[in-house]
């Protein structure tokens, strides 16, 4: 026997806002406005809003309960009750899906069965249509889906682009029903006026002065940086992430008990929490820093120094607010040939920009090279194995906004997707196979190719436009160049490499010399291969680590031992000489 005591998973917001008073809504006059407008009607007097999550959906319900019970309240609004229904709680009490069904069926009748006295917020689109999430839910849907198209239900139902898309446009018997508002993202200075009249809850709570500067910076830095979620939900919880963090370093004694002020570092601070951009880096760029990008980029990327320029121009063109917002930090066509430095300053620049060498995406395009292929970048289609995990381009850049991502051979790629890129590189935006809008104003875009890498600067772009559409090329910020290494190059990138080996070795307590004839060796054999210096890492581990590491299994060579690297009396060989330390 079902437990006929319901009524405790019933939410009466009207009650609620009589006790508790919920918050008074900020803005949103105009579809505060249309909502009222639609409840009044005496057909199709059902609102549905549609709306990204965080962008307030919740507060506008709150704001129409506030705004029906008020005296301003239009006449035939009065005395109505906007009713919810407790799903969470519902569940716990529920031994099985059947239980669960019986039970939340009951509730709506119960709620419908006063007329429409009572109007109400459905929350979760399954209550009202069929969908692949919630298909327990099958009888309470068919249950309203009935009362909705008689006229005799009167609700709110709130939803998100996706599941707009995905399953209420398709039920036009339904949509027919409802009236659809969008509920647009606020405005920068809409922000500022919403956080700045609700900053006091977490001033209350946190016992906590926020400045208005605090609120101003937190905007500006969740506008720039947190692209992937919406205001002013981001920047709410910017507010309460760093009112957090100082309540909790007061406590650990690592900030002064007396600061009753919350400072405005600290929303730096969490901004380089979520994103794991340095706090320095955070609002106001380190100026000197990105003035001498060149001399960091140069200590790992030898001979290329005009794409090292170019490079560095365009960061600083991004920072300075000159660029077009609206597009990636920059976007690169890298020409040359293999093993020259085309990766080496991709990685490099994820290091200097985002202090993370592994904020590098690399995607090799030569497996991209069918129709088909695109729908691992963005998603397969909906109703495909793999739909709900999405595409590796689209949902590695949703979940780590701040990324270099380097499209390897792109001449190999099919050119749909090329098109796609264009959409990225026109617009720093691609939309996944689920809908969802993925940013990519914080990413760099790198492309490498060796097509026309041998011919001369006048006749490469009538090469490059065999293989690439002139608005493709457009769309890129520069096609940069990398010219071949010479001797006196190589010279300095065996020695980045070698002193990388040296360190290693010496942190586990072996002492490695490598002298000029074996680096001598070196070069030659990374000057004449046709993988250039890519070759470097291999010629490396068979030449001197392979046999160390020997040695050292073999404890011929121990901690604190001397070993030389160097040439074999033949001198075509290279050979360890070990000496114990005396």
């Amino acid at each position: 026997m079902i437990n006929t005591d319901i009524s405790k998973y019933i939410i009466d917001y009207t009650e609620r806002n009589r006790k508790e008073k919920l918050i008074h809504l900020v803005g949103r006059n105009e579809e505060l406005n249309r909502l009222t407008h639609i409840l009044s009607r005496k057909y199709r007097n059902n609102p549905l809003i549609v709306g990204s999550v965080g962008i307030g959906k919740t507060a506008l319900i709150e704001g129409l309960v506030c705004f029906l019970d008020s005296d301003v309240a239009p006449k035939g609004l009065k005395n109505k009750h906007i009713v919810g229904v407790d799903i969470s709680s519902l569940m716990l009490d529920c031994e099985n899906d059947t239980i669960y069904t019986q039970k939340l069926k009951a509730i709506f009748e119960q709620i419908t069965a006063s007329g429409k006295q009572n109007i109400l917020y459905i929350k979760d689109v399954s209550f009202l249509v069929r969908t692949n999430i919630n298909p327990e839910n099958t009888e309470p849907a068919k249950f309203l889906k009935l009362k909705l198209l008689e006229g005799t239900l009167n609700c709110i139902v709130e939803t998100d682009p996706f599941h707009y898309r995905s399953f209420l446009e398709k039920d036009t018997a339904v949509l027919q029903m409802l009236q659809t508002v969008f509920l647009e993202e606020p405005t920068l200075s809409e922000t500022i006026e919403i956080v700045s009249n609700l900053k006091k809850n977490y001033e209350d709570f946190y016992h906590v002065i926020i400045p208005d500067a605090f609120v101003e910076v937190a905007v500006n830095l969740t506008h720039r940086y947190i692209k992937q979620r919406f205001f002013p939900e981001k920047a709410l919880d910017l507010l309460d992430d760093a009112a957090s963090l100082l309540q909790i370093e007061q406590t650990m004694g690592k900030f002064p008990q007396e600061v009753k002020e919350l400072p405005v570092d600290f929303a730096r601070q969490v901004v380089s929490l979520w994103t794991g951009i340095p706090v320095e880096k955070v609002d106001t760029e380190d100026k000197k820093r990105l003035a001498h990008a060149e001399e960091y980029l140069k200590k790992r990327v030898v001979g290329q120094d005009n794409a090292v320029g170019v490079v560095s121009d365009a960061l600083r063109r991004s920072r300075s607010g000159l660029q077009d917002p609206n597009r990636p930090i920059g976007s690169f066509l890298f020409i040359g040939e293999t093993g020259i430095g085309k990766t080496e300053l991709a990685k490099s620049l994820a290091e200097f920009v985002f202090s993370d060498e592994s904020a590098l995406l690399r995607l090799d395009m030569s497996e991209y090279m069918e129709k088909n292929s695109v729908s691992r970048l963005i998603g397969p289609p909906p109703g495909t194995p793999g739909f709900e995990l999405g595409g590796l381009l689209t949902e590695s850049v949703r979940l780590k906004p701040f990324q270099v991502i380097l499209f390897d051979e792109i001449e190999k790629a099919h050119p749909d997707i090329l098109t796609l890129l264009l959409q990225v590189l026109d617009e720093g935006r691609l939309t996944d196979s689920k809908g969802i809008s993925v940013d990519f104003k914080n990413t760099i875009i790198i492309m490498t190719s060796n097509v026309a890498s041998s011919m001369p600067t006048y006749q490469r772009m009538g090469v490059l436009t065999q293989y690439f559409r002139p608005e493709f090329l457009n769309r890129i910020d520069d096609v940069v160049t990398f010219h071949q290494l010479k001797e006196e190059h190589l010279h300095k990138i065996i020695d980045i490499h070698l002193n990388k080996l040296l360190k290693r070795a010496e942190a586990e307590g072996y002492y490695l010399t490598v002298d000029d004839r074996a680096k001598q060796w070196f070069v030659d054999e990374v000057f004449t291969s046709k993988f250039g210096v890519r070759a470097l890492k291999r010629l490396l581990q068979h030449q001197i680590e392979n046999p160390l590491a020997f040695l050292i299994m073999q404890e011929k060579v121990k901690p604190g031992t001397y070993v030389l690297v160097s040439m074999d009396s033949s001198g075509k060989k290279i050979q360890l000489f070990a000496k114990k330390k005396k």
